[in-house]
């Protein structure tokens, strides 16, 4: 909930100058944004947005309107931007139902430095913005304050990353510390908007910084550790940790499409086939945009459609499911897994049903007689090279061993 707003008069005040002020500043150095484009950078195409109305007091400390949140349908959400009491959170809830424990996914992380003039902003952003492990997205001049906002690349679902999500957003916050006084609040904490009016009576204007990060670029750039479990702990590779990083090729996702075109998904598998490409582009995501990837969805879908294997299954599905596989929770996804999604026959690995200590010892045996059988052949070309009457430096130097290794393993010869 946001704090109790007071009842005050600000017109033409020193507040409202050096919120100008810090206008100024920050226009000089990033490009200001339109709160409609900045609504849809962080929230994209949703249809309905949570609103917390902070409650509202007179200047005598009476409640005036008592706090309450709301769902908004995002077209009306600048119906209420005359309100200086209204909060948006950077994150979604099931069912649009508030609270910490229905969040379901972030959409970025705010750092809410409180009481910043314009000449403390311009010290940070001129002087001391290479001591932050990574600049914001975002600016935005809330009022008398400012908040950063570090937005991610697309909603990160915080199911089995809660832990590494709410470490990193305090390491965000603590990364500020030793520059601005900082109000540290958890994830689910609402925010004034760019275009809503403030407790000053001016309208909270946004800048942007730079694009928008992945959620392990800033794991990486403020050292959060993925949680290890103790000893004696159920190991869970679902909880409390940040799942492996993707290292798929593209090779990898090209190979897959190229069956998908060839065998496009049928009746019973097409739910599952898209949501086995979003397993695979997520897989791949360090050599495969995502957008790359996304634009592959209505290219399966034509090839369903020329096959009428569409019928009764919209696109729009096939982007659902497809976001649903893109996820850091299914990074471990098998193959054999993923062929029971595709419906595709799964053959075992060059194993052939050993068990790995009984498969490492094969190779072993296998490697060791490989090697024995490149010496032998070294050395019927080292007996032909004597015979020709080349000396041992510079038969060293023509079969490319060391002078020690010929002596070691082939001085026989010469007796």
């Amino acid at each position: 909930m946001g704090l109790p707003q007071v009842i005050q008069d600000f017109s033409n005040s020193p507040l409202q100058e050096e919120f100008s002020r810090k206008n100024a500043l920050l226009s000089s150095r990033f490009e200001e944004i339109a709160p409609e484009d900045y609504l849809y950078s962080v929230y994209g195409e949703k249809d309905e947005l949570v609103v917390v109305l902070g409650s509202v007091k007179d200047k005598e400390g009476q409640i005036v309107e008592k706090g309450t949140v709301i769902r908004v349908p995002t077209e009306e959400l600048w119906k209420l931007s005359w309100r200086s009491n209204a909060y948006l959170p950077y994150a979604d809830f099931r069912k649009n139902y508030y609270s910490s424990k229905t969040l379901k996914a972030v959409r970025a992380f705010v750092v809410d430095c409180d009481g910043v003039t314009s000449a403390t902003l311009g010290k940070v952003v001129k002087y001391l913005w290479s001591s932050l492990p990574a600049q914001p997205t975002y600016i935005v001049n809330s009022g008398k304050g400012v908040h950063f906002i570090y937005q991610l690349d697309r909603p990160v679902e915080v199911k089995g990353l809660r832990w590494s999500i709410n470490k990193l957003n305090e390491a965000i916050q603590n990364s500020y510390t030793a520059l601005l006084e900082v109000d540290k609040h958890p994830v689910v904490h609402p925010y004034r908007f760019p275009g809503f009016l403030t407790k000053i009576n001016t309208t909270a204007t946004a800048f942007r910084v730079r694009g928008a990060y992945t959620l392990e670029e800033l794991m990486k750039l403020f050292e959060i550790e993925p949680k290890k479990a103790e000893k004696g702990e159920k190991q869970d590779k679902q909880k409390g940790e940040l799942l492996v990083l993707p290292n798929g090729r593209r090779a990898f996702f090209e190979w897959v499409l190229r069956r998908l075109f060839k065998n496009p998904p049928i009746p019973g598998r097409r739910q599952n086939s898209f949501f086995a490409l979003g397993i695979v582009s997520y897989k791949c995501r360090r050599e495969v945009p995502y957008e790359e990837a996304v634009e592959t969805i209505p290219m399966v879908y034509e090839d369903m459609m020329r096959r009428n294997l569409h019928i009764g299954f919209r696109i729009e599905e096939a982007y659902e499911a497809f976001q649903k596989g893109y996820q850091p929770k299914y990074v471990r996804a098998s193959w054999k897994y993923l062929c029971e999604l595709l419906g595709w026959e799964y053959r075992p690995n060059k194993r052939n049903g050993r068990k790995r200590e009984e498969h490492v010892k094969l190779m072993n045996r296998i490697r060791l007689a490989r090697c024995q059988s490149r010496w032998e052949e070294l050395e019927e070309h080292i007996k032909r090279l004597i015979e020709q009457g080349y000396s041992k430096r510079k038969i060293a130097e023509m079969v490319g061993i060391s002078h020690d290794t010929l002596y070691r393993r082939f001085s026989h010869l010469w007796k």
